[in-house]
């Protein structure tokens, strides 16, 4: 009987703490980001490369909005990112970063109490590049607009709100490194599409 009335108890504190009622919040976090493999142009050169993409942390911040439907929730975000990717290779070794504004448009379902689950769609529109050689020039992006998937979990405690997310890109859209000087690295490229982990701290306004 106390463990009834114990699972009971949980159950409505559960319920207490979820975040049901519509409305809009702010969010920020962490992500760990992986933009994909540097890979020479020319095959010859491809020893030049000791290793692939390294993932460093970024950050994210922004909007959410929360509307509930009968079952699930619909969750639209405005989210400024900023990711890292560290590369090695023959003569040296560089970070690839990028900024964008990413568009998640997330259908969620409340499973009990705080604890839902997420997923849906993420459009994203870069704003920059850089790589952090002094003798690597970057081209201009194949898409400048592309589109991801997310999906994750998370709990509301009250206002307060804590997830953790996988997002892949579903699209290739490669950039090519341009060597000035070709002595160090030949011309190579990589595929931007993210694939990253993301921490996310949110409060419902």
């Amino acid at each position: 009987m106390k463990k009834v009335l114990f699972i009971a108890v949980a159950l409505i504190t559960f319920q207490g703490f979820a975040q049901k009622e519509t409305g809009i919040g702010i969010k920020a976090g962490v992500n760990y980001n992986q933009n994909g493999d540097l890979k020479t142009a020319v095959s010859s050169a491809a020893n030049d490369i000791i290793s692939g993409s390294d993932q460093k942390m970024g950050y994210h911040l922004g909007l959410y909005a929360k509307m509930n439907l009968p079952i699930f929730y619909l969750r639209p975000e405005l989210i400024f990112t900023h990711t890292k990717s560290a590369y090695n290779f023959s003569g040296g070794n560089g970070v690839y970063s990028q900024s964008k504004i990413d568009l998640p448009i997330l259908l969620g379902y409340e499973i009990i109490g705080p604890l839902h689950v997420f997923a849906g769609p993420s459009i994203q529109l870069v704003l920059g590049n850089d790589f952090d050689l002094s003798n690597v020039a970057l081209t201009d992006l194949e898409k400048n607009t592309t589109i991801g998937f997310q999906f994750g979990a998370g709990i509301n405690l009250g206002r307060l709100g804590l997830d953790v997310r996988f997002e892949r890109g579903l699209s290739p859209n490669q950039i090519s490194l341009i060597n000035n000087n070709i002595t160090t690295i030949s011309e190579s490229f990589i595929d931007t599409r993210p694939t990253q982990v993301i921490f996310a701290l949110s409060y419902a306004l």
